[in-house]
């Protein structure tokens, strides 16, 4: 895999990382440590012409695995980019599994839409574009969706880039406090993108709570505690 396009983007050891939640705040991370995965998934399998397949995790069926991309740790946050081809297949991504991400205001998307995903021309089975960035925290399932436009059946491969992330989650209320403040870098992230919002249990999955942008110090301690 070429990673030229993608290695911008990637979160490295002792970074500091916020992820958000639409409609529902921020969780911020310090990462500890990074582990680099490649991985060919050839499981879609053929899509016939003109035809899209619903939105689907990625399994693997001999081994009793019903979603690839799920983080089972609490303390880890997975990284991840993609490419496939052949180049005219449409993906459509699910995020978290029940909900369709990339849509307009004006419009749900539904697959075969004429916006709202990205093809194989822009993001190559050998060289994934930076517009696959995906992150994934524990307990929080993604899924896609694909289009096959063309006049005839095609098999689907991917080649994944999953960075696997150990982090600390954050309750030092000073250092998120200067992150709001733009005094301290963090890289901030949107979860599947600003609409539609999440039901994130965030109390109950990483013993934290939800931290807005515009908190007080004394809302982001409470948050934290």
């Amino acid at each position: 895999m070429d990673i030229h396009r993608i290695e911008p983007r990637f979160v490295k050891e002792n970074h500091l990382l916020g992820l958000g939640f639409p409609s529902q705040g921020y969780i911020f991370y310090r990462v500890q440590g990074v582990e680099t995965i490649y991985y060919n998934y050839d499981e879609v399998g053929s899509i016939a012409a003109d035809t899209q397949q619903d939105a689907a995790r990625l399994g693997i069926a001999a081994d009793s695995i019903d979603n690839l991309l799920r983080v089972t740790s609490c303390d880890h946050v997975y990284q991840v980019f993609l490419g496939w081809k052949p180049g005219a297949i449409r993906q459509y991504l699910y995020y978290p599994y029940e909900t369709a991400r990339r849509n307009l205001d004006v419009r749900r998307i539904k697959t075969k839409g004429a916006f709202g995903y990205i093809d194989g021309f822009e993001s190559p089975f050998a060289r994934p574009s930076p517009d696959t960035e995906l992150f994934i925290p524990y307990n929080l399932d993604v899924a896609f969706a694909w289009y096959n436009p063309l006049e005839q059946a095609e098999s689907l491969i991917l080649n994944l880039c999953i960075r696997r992330l150990n982090c600390s989650i954050m309750h030092d209320a000073d250092l998120i406090e200067r992150i709001l403040k733009g005094s301290q870098p963090c890289r901030l992230v949107t979860l599947g993108g600003i609409a539609d919002s999440f039901d994130y249990r965030s109390r109950a999955s990483l013993d934290v709570d939800f931290v807005k942008l515009d908190d007080t110090k004394e809302a982001i301690l409470k948050a934290v505690a």
